[in-house]
């Protein structure tokens, strides 16, 4: 009986303590394809214009975070020709809100205007962030 107990203690002690099994939260993870040149392959977001649009349009409206990878693209335009560019992903792990969807509409409005972008590519998934 007394070995029983002490099981029992040890294998609540962690739970008791704060330390239990890691929390999971459902969350979803947006990714923005930022092209980073016109429909001619010349490079109109210079870098520091890039460092602009994350200070001044993504941070306040993620201000918890998010990560920027450089990336190589490719796409077919409507006639058919292949064209390659630098790309930044924008990833972005926020709640299912309608807040967040209005800030992603935004961000992509905002990108396509002064960039004079056809479009930004967005996709989504459903991921379980583990703290």
């Amino acid at each position: 009986m007394r070995a029983a107990l002490l099981l029992i203690a040890l294998l609540l002690a962690p739970l008791l303590a704060g330390q239990g099994p890691a929390r999971a939260a459902e969350m979803v993870e947006t990714t923005l394809y930022f092209g980073l040149a016109n429909a001619n392959g010349e490079t109109v977001v210079h870098p520091s214009r890039w460092k602009d649009f994350l200070a001044e349009e993504v941070t306040p409206r993620f201000p918890d975070g998010f990560t920027v990878v450089d990336a190589q693209g490719q796409w077919k335009t409507q006639w058919g020709r292949i064209l390659r560019e630098e790309t930044r992903l924008l990833i972005i792990v926020h709640a299912r809100t309608q807040k967040a969807a209005q800030d992603i509409a935004a961000l992509k409005a905002v990108y396509v205007k002064r960039f004079n972008q056809t479009s930004v590519l967005h996709t989504e998934s459903s991921v379980k962030v583990v703290e």
